[in-house]
């Protein structure tokens, strides 16, 4: 056998460099559908400073899925205090969901993919509120919070 690879070691030249190949394959490329990245996500919203008792207040946010792994579900706490509460939102101008408690979850969102979500809140009497957002996977947050104050007119 020795003579004979000594004689036309080209089939296992062949097989090395095969060998060789399948490995830097999976050295190189397999890290990349790593699925076990933490979940990051954030939330891009530009919160408003006045709204009027008894007339429903929009926001509108985007939702930016900055891991490589997907968030299901994908939601959105709302911690308020003061004079205003968290009514529903809707995910991608499709996907209406009633706040429960202090969060609103619809569908999943991909790596890297972003969502667009509008948040309805019930202004209920005049005074100051303050409104804190975070993206977040059921009752686990997955990115920081923004939050802003804002005065809430009589009506």
């Amino acid at each position: 056998m020795l003579g004979r690879v000594r004689g036309n070691p080209r089939p296992f030249v062949f097989i090395a460099i095969a060998v060789a190949l399948i490995v830097a394959f999976f050295v190189v490329v397999a890290p990349l559908f790593n699925t076990s990245s933490n979940l990051t996500a954030e939330i891009a919203v530009t919160l408003p400073t006045t709204a009027i008792a008894g007339r429903q207040l929009e926001i509108d946010a985007g939702i930016d899925n900055t891991g490589t792994r997907s968030i299901t579900p994908i939601c959105v706490t709302a911690d308020v205090q003061g004079p205003i509460r968290p009514d529903h939102a809707i995910f991608g101008s499709v996907d209406r969901r009633t706040f429960n408690g202090n969060s609103a979850c619809g569908g999943s969102l991909a790596g890297q993919a972003t969502v667009s979500v509008r948040l309805f809140f019930n202004p209920t009497a005049a005074g100051r509120a303050t409104i804190s957002l975070r993206p977040a996977t059921q009752a686990r947050p997955v990115g920081t919070a923004i939050s802003g104050s804002l005065t809430v007119a009589p009506a």
